[in-house]
Formats: C-alpha cells, sequence, structure tokens
C-alpha cells in the first residue's frame, strides 16, 4: 500500500514538501515505516531516530500497525519556552 507522511518543520524542509509518499506492506509498524523513509529520502535520517509518528492524530509506538486510509505524520522534536 502507500502511506503518505505528512512532515512539519525540520524534516519538511529537508525532504523539500511536506508529504512524501513510501510502499509499505499492509500491517507494518511504524518501525518498518521509518526505514523505508530514510530510504527513500536520505535526508530524513538525520531526524529519523528522534522523530516519533503519529497514526490518525494519536502518538504511536514503532510497533503499531499502519493500515490503508490511516493518516499518518512524523513529528519531530520541538521546543519551546
Amino acid at each position: 500500500m502507500t502511506v503518505r507522511v505528512l512532515l512539519f518543520g525540520s524534516e519538511a524542509i529537508a525532504a523539500g514538501r511536506g508529504t512524501v509518499e513510501v510502499e509499505l506492506p499492509d500491517g507494518q509498524g511504524c518501525a518498518h515505516l521509518r526505514r523505508a523513509l530514510v530510504a527513500a529520502y536520505p535526508a530524513l535520517g538525520p531526524f529519523a531516530d528522534q522523530a516519533r509518528f503519529a497514526i490518525n492524530s494519536e502518538f504511536a509506538p514503532l510497533d503499531a500497525p499502519i493500515r490503508a486510509g490511516d493518516e499518518v505524520a512524523l513529528i519531530g522534536l520541538v521546543s519551546g519556552g
């Protein structure tokens, strides 16, 4: 299945766009998606280990399965005061 991943901040700048797409077998987890993203978009490599995934607007653990139609976002580190 094709997974569309929303990007924000530094990750969007590194990829040169606000969304990217990767092919992923149905039901694979976020850990697999992380590897597929870095393979397809090497510029995301420096951000991949610290970033978290959100599936359908909720933070997801690395073993959370991704299904067709899910909204997936890569959420990088943020800071503020």
